[in-house]
């Protein structure tokens, strides 16, 4: 039997089965095991059965940007220039949050601290404190922009009840045992201190639905149902600041939890998320049997969605390259096959798989310059 993570409520039968026995991570790597979803028809939460082991998985194998203190992931092209996440992130943030009169915040699950590295660069009066379950990322730690308090494995005691803001990025999709976490937060902050999170928007980026160490998609709905639950009011929940995901803000108050009823459930689209993934291996096979036996491909962009379609491929070897803006990634391999820049595409390529987001996808690829003057095929997810 399998309780919801929100409102613990007993989930029905899975609405998607993955369709081989292995699953893609957070990390782009495939792990053995099939992938199951549950969708909760109480407070609309999607969530996925934890990989085994899931301790040890985060304390010895989970790492995230860890090339260096500017490593990170490409958010997006803005008028010819690479914007990063961890920029685009402090950008929000500092829009949605008074920082001054020396406020105390803390990111909690913060990695390298990219994000409120940049926060302090811009704003010298933030008191930063840092905290993550592994000790792997105190190296960057120790140079912040102005002297951090930093812990592992567990928060520092002396913060509980003193800290002004919490931060989280990308963190609460990978914690089964949300309300344990929740009230460590909230006993962190002080009476009124303010929680500001950032989670997937499964709906707005459909790979997030097959990220096998996401156990939780959230919505909405079961957001608000499990800060209401925890303790938080003023919930704030923006779905547009931040491509493909939810900006959360709320407030620690004193009052007793607000009864939050039941979510609308949104079945219809997670049905199709599920249909669209069962059949997405069927896709693949049928664009590359369409192309001469001999001949080669790419793949444009090295994260989930290219993951996933050479993990589909009958002939993977036929695969050149994938083809990657982000600089960080250009050079390396991802399963063997080398990742270059799109200007770099092979002159033997005969045709392009496109794993992107299917939403931006062929607005994208229109724009790769590259591409355009080959007039190479693209193959799209749908």
């Amino acid at each position: 039997m399998m309780l919801c993570n929100v409102c613990h409520t007993e989930l029905a039968d899975p609405v998607y089965r993955g369709g081989a026995n292995t699953s893609i991570t957070t990390m782009n790597k495939v792990v053995s095991g099939q992938t199951r979803i549950f969708h909760c028809r109480t407070c609309d939460h999607v969530q996925t059965e934890e990989l085994p082991d899931l301790e040890r998985y985060y304390a010895e194998e989970y790492s995230i940007n860890e090339d260096g203190v500017d490593d990170d992931q490409l958010y997006e092209i803005r008028d010819g220039r690479e914007i990063y996440r961890s920029e685009h992130q402090a950008a929000v943030l500092l829009s949605k949050i008074d920082l001054h009169n020396n406020p105390k915040v803390l990111d909690y699950g913060c990695a390298k601290g990219a994000t409120l590295r940049r926060v302090v660069e811009a704003n010298q009066s933030v008191e930063p404190y840092l905290f993550d379950v592994t000790d792997k990322y105190q190296r960057y730690w120790r140079d912040f922009p102005r002297p951090a308090q930093w812990a592992s494995h567990t928060p520092d005691p002396a913060w509980s009840g003193t800290l002004d803001v919490v931060l989280s990025f990308y963190a609460l999709e990978h914690i089964p045992h949300l309300g344990a976490v929740l009230r460590d937060i909230r006993a962190l902050l002080r009476p009124g201190g303010l929680f500001y999170f950032i989670v997937p928007n499964l709906y707005a980026n459909w790979a997030d639905f097959i990220v096998a160490d996401h156990v939780n998609h959230f919505s909405p709905g079961s957001l608000a149902m499990m800060l209401a639950r925890a303790g938080f009011g003023d919930i704030e929940i923006d779905d547009s600041s931040h491509a493909s995901a939810f900006v959360v803000t709320c407030r620690r108050t004193e009052t007793a939890p607000e009864a939050i009823s039941d979510a609308p459930a949104s079945s219809q689209a997670v049905e199709e998320l599920a249909t669209f993934w069962s059949t997405a291996r069927q896709r693949i096979s049928e664009q590359e049997g369409g192309v001469a036996p001999d001949a080669r491909f790419a793949i444009y962009g090295a994260g989930i969605y290219g993951n996933f379609i050479l993990s589909c491929l009958a002939n993977p070897g036929r695969v050149a390259c994938f083809l990657d803006q982000n600089r960080f990634l250009q050079g390396k391999e991802l399963n063997g096959v080398r990742i270059v820049h799109p200007a770099d595409v092979p002159d033997d390529v005969a045709a392009v798989f496109v794993g992107l987001n299917p939403l931006n996808a062929r607005r994208i690829i229109s724009s790769v310059e590259s591409l355009k003057s080959r007039d190479v095929p693209c193959f799209f997810l749908n």
